[in-house]
């Protein structure tokens, strides 16, 4: 069993550490004036998903048979005060929908509806609530209790009372101080509120281009904002911002999509005093050779698997990246889906079980994609990987490495082996095959002297399992 597992990796270029493995199911097309943005399956066990289809309004979709989506139901954007439809977030059978299209120069105001989706097949808008300027629309929404939180891009936070899901009440407004971490900030670099996660009475916002910001919203009528974060890496060339664009919670953990720069781990016990605890930063965006347009990844859309320990990241020209967080002070990338050369590039995506839902956009900034649709995968994380039984292997060192890396290994028997290293994209780099293994003590030297300076992923392989490590090249 294990030998097939093996062989299997060999051949899966996105089984990275040996760990996941993804199948295309299928994919489908969406034409303009639709451009999707976000999926919200259904939460409440109906086979059906909901697509944010900006100028094409919300589109439902059947699928009972995964491979074969059917859609059922279009709402179209003159029932929603003409206001595109930019994400979704779904508790019980409501259905709440982020509005206003904050794309380019032609903003909206930003918004939100309450759909009834009982019958996903035929929502029924509940009421449409819209701010009272135009500007750049809405990024996301999150509720809980009777209240939702609006990520109103330049508007900031907005609080809305939705206890009577038919009569949507404004409640505050809160916009975080524009002036950090650039004081001033050139028109490009002005901070917009993207996505949002709460922790009881506290808000924890993504504010593109103005980092983390911690909110107080135990009074909802007069939220405050009481703390901040940005990653202390220095940016160059001067002036390089960071757009912070989503973000998840786990406990005291925070894992937030920096835009180009990947993944970061927050430590946010202390809300005053937020720490980095990791940084998944593939693309060394802090680079002076990695602009921010044409970077080879950008994250915005997240999703987290806690029982797997995974989280899975819509990577634009990467498409999909997904990171083994079992040590969240080591995060390492375990799979994916895609090529950063194809010129498909993802926005947003969507995680129900073992599916994932991707979602394409037509883009030329700040990265290349010419096709919009969304493509359905299913993702598995075979059993029987981990430390092989029949091995142990100590700690690849030196880490950081500059010519060559040893392993010792203690063998209970004879095997093959091949050692693989794989780039930030999942592409292996360099590969050793060595003499069969022989039972007893020994040490593998590995010459990797050709590899440019990055971080790694080295793979070890054998009939006996799989075993990787993150690794620097210095």
């Amino acid at each position: 069993m294990k030998t097939n597992l093996v062989a299997g990796l060999l051949c899966c270029c996105f089984s990275l550490s040996g760990q996941i493995a993804t199948t295309f199911i299928t994919e489908f097309a969406v034409s303009s004036p639709a451009v999707p943005q976000a999926i919200a399956p259904d939460k409440i066990g109906k086979p059906y998903f909901y697509l944010a289809a900006k100028a094409g309004g919300l589109r439902v979709y059947d699928v009972q048979d995964f491979s074969q989506p059917v859609l059922v139901k279009t709402i179209p954007i003159a029932q929603l005060n003409g206001l595109e439809v930019m994400n979704a977030s779904q508790r019980g059978n409501l259905l709440y929908l982020a509005l206003g299209n904050f794309f380019g120069n032609n903003g909206q105001k930003p918004g939100l509806a309450i759909l009834d989706v009982n019958d996903p097949a035929n929502p029924v808008v509940k009421d449409v609530w819209e701010w009272d300027m135009v500007d750049r629309g809405s990024a996301s929404v999150t509720l809980s209790g009777d209240y939702a939180y609006l990520a109103a891009m330049s508007q900031g936070l907005i609080i809305l009372n939705v206890f009577n899901p038919d009569s949507i009440q404004f409640v505050s407004q809160i916009i975080p101080d524009p002036d950090f971490p650039v004081p001033n900030p050139p028109a490009a670099q002005v901070p917009n509120a993207r996505g949002l996660a709460l922790k009881g009475d506290v808000a924890f916002l993504c504010y593109d281009a103005g980092g983390l910001r911690v909110i107080n919203v135990a009074d909802k009528s007069h939220p405050v904002e009481t703390g901040r974060y940005i990653n202390p890496t220095p940016f160059v060339p001067a002036g390089k911002q960071q757009a912070f664009n989503n973000i998840l919670l786990d406990g005291d953990t925070a894992f937030v999509a920096v835009d180009y720069c990947g993944m970061e781990v927050l430590d946010i016990s202390d809300t005053a005093n937020i720490q980095q605890k990791a940084w998944w930063n593939p693309w060394q965006c802090q680079s002076i050779t990695n602009a921010w347009l044409g970077s080879p990844g950008h994250t915005n859309q997240l999703q987290l698997d806690t029982a797997n320990h995974l989280v899975f990241l819509a990577s634009a020209q990467s498409e999909l990246s997904i990171l083994d967080i079992s040590d969240p002070n080591q995060p390492i990338l375990a799979g994916g889906y895609g090529s950063t050369d194809n010129q498909l590039g993802t926005w947003g995506m969507a995680l129900d079980g073992n599916r994932v839902y991707l979602v394409y956009i037509i883009a030329v900034f700040p990265f290349v994609s010419n096709w919009a649709g969304v493509k359905l995968l299913e993702w598995s994380q075979p059993s029987g990987v981990g430390e092989p039984d029949l091995l142990k292997i100590g700690n690849p060192y030196p880490n950081p490495f500059e010519y060559s890396i040893g392993l010792d290994i203690e063998s209970d028997a004879s095997t093959e082996w091949r050692v693989q290293m794989l780039d930030a994209q999942g592409r292996v780099v360099a590969q050793q095959d060595g003499q069969r293994l022989i039972p007893g003590s020994q040490h593998l030297q590995m010459d990797f002297s050709t590899l440019p300076t990055g971080i790694y992923q080295l793979m070890f392989i054998s009939s006996s399992g799989v075993r990787h490590w993150s690794i620097v090249k210095g």
